[in-house]
């Protein structure tokens, strides 16, 4: 089995579905945006650029200090 990815124009995707449909063909469709971090997410991204972020030496110690 091969994987094939086709960009498809959203008012043509049922016709393309409904032809690969025809054909035999497995469809799963992906969404084509990419999921955005929520704003927590980035804030605490951009206090680890600036080097704000906490280091352990061991797992142990990461899971002590929660």
């Amino acid at each position: 089995m091969q994987t094939l990815e086709i960009k498809v124009p959203d008012e043509k995707t049922s016709l393309v579905k409904a032809l690969l449909k025809e054909l035999g063909v497995a469809v799963k469709v992906k969404s084509g945006t990419p999921k955005e971090p929520n704003k927590e997410t980035v804030a605490a991204m951009k206090e680890l650029k600036q080097g704000k972020g906490k280091r352990f030496d061991s797992v142990d110690a990461l899971f002590n200090s929660i």
